[in-house]
């Protein structure tokens, strides 16, 4: 049987993003097999981490273990000057993601999840999703996928962004790695090469497009659905419509939604008026946590009533 481990990687206030995440994990998780989970964090404070370590045992999960990481040594050698892209507002932290496997090497599968996440069943169902001879499963990115202006005939991809096809380029917000296969194929010299030697656009997801490109195993949209609907209702993007129904016929089945952000305040933690129903369940899972928090505060005599 497969040893299997989830993996966030985290920094400040977006640990509130990975609570949510978390709680949706346990919600869902049926197995009764000891499932790990691990957080690489930065910046965060203790009572978070202290609350965060008991959510299992509060949602009565007790085979999950929740344990927080400092950040491996590797980040340190990366380039000062390294950035994702010109103009994209992501952190450096966005690299992380591609140290995980050789930081968690005693692992044979890994889930790597962003923090705007929102699992949706048993994760012991995504693991089973990788199969032999691929050394990972992700999603396509919406845009590229979908785009006119992004298919073969009509850009560049090769120069651009260093694959054969930007319909083959997915999006790392949601990982499923054979470990040892990707520590084979990209070991961290290799990875620490490229990224202190290139500069690419979206250099967190493109490198490893490039590094694995040949070895990925593309799974259903429903496994990292990454905009809300809307997001196809942009007149500046020449759709296709033939492969947008390919992504919006999985809207009814989402198993794993992504709040990837479509341009200035558009995640459900960045505005008021909720705009879907996964915005809504969003804010369910945000303050159920929260109140769960405050329960187990030594501070508090008045405890709220959870609903």
């Amino acid at each position: 049987m497969s040893k299997n481990v989830i993996v966030y990687c985290v920094t400040g206030t977006h640990l509130q993003l990975t609570a949510v995440s978390l709680a949706t994990i346990l919600e869902h998780y049926q197995t009764k097999r000891d499932l790990q989970i691990n957080i690489v964090c930065s910046g965060v404070r203790q009572q978070d981490i202290a609350f965060i370590k008991q959510l299992p045992a509060i949602y009565g999960k007790p085979m999950v273990t929740v344990d927080f990481w400092s950040i491996p040594q590797e980040i340190s050698k990366i380039r000062p000057d390294f950035t994702i892209g010109s103009g994209i507002p992501v952190p450096p932290m966005a690299i992380w993601r591609l140290f995980m496997p050789n930081y968690f090497n005693e692992y044979d599968r890994m889930l790597y999840l962003d923090n705007d996440t929102m699992i949706e069943t048993d994760v012991s169902n995504i693991f089973a999703q990788l199969n032999e001879p691929y050394v990972l499963a992700a999603v396509k990115d919406f845009l590229f996928a979908t785009d006119v202006g992004y298919g073969p005939a009509n850009f560049n991809a090769k120069e651009a962004y260093g694959i054969d096809s930007m319909r083959h380029y997915f999006n790392n917000g949601v990982m499923l790695i054979d470990v040892a296969k990707f520590n084979r194929l990209i070991p961290v010299s290799r990875l620490l090469h490229v990224i202190n030697t290139s500069h690419w656009h979206l250099a967190d997801q493109t490198i490893i497009n490039i590094l694995a490109a040949g070895h990925v195993k593309y799974l259903p949209y429903r496994y990292n659905f990454q905009h809300s609907l809307a997001f196809f209702d942009n007149p500046k993007v020449d759709w296709n419509p033939q492969l947008v129904k390919t992504v919006t016929d999985e809207y009814p089945h989402i198993l794993i939604r992504h709040f990837a952000g479509t341009g200035r305040l558009t995640c459900p933690y960045q505005h008021v008026r909720l705009a879907d129903e996964w915005e809504e369940e969003f804010l369910r899972v945000l303050i159920n946590v929260k109140r769960l928090s405050f329960n187990i505060s030594p501070i508090h005599t008045i405890q709220p009533e959870i609903k």
